[in-house]
């Protein structure tokens, strides 16, 4: 089976579905992509989805000694 990543701009598409709320059928409807492919994407990058801010404290001590 050949297997294909999903593009930045189908990755924006994502996103911008995901924030909107749409259910995973719904976004593999518009997307022309399996609902297994959504929900694996979503679940990998679900960090990133929503902009969540990642705190890493020794970062900023790092930054203070500069």
């Amino acid at each position: 089976m050949n297997y294909t990543h999903l593009t930045i701009e189908e990755r924006s598409c994502l996103r911008i579905y995901y924030k909107k709320g749409f259910s995973y059928r719904k976004i593999a409807e518009l997307m022309g992509r399996s609902v297994s492919t959504i929900s694996r994407e979503i679940r990998r990058n679900c960090t990133h989805m929503y902009d969540i801010p990642t705190y890493y404290p020794q970062q900023k001590e790092q930054q203070d000694i500069t």
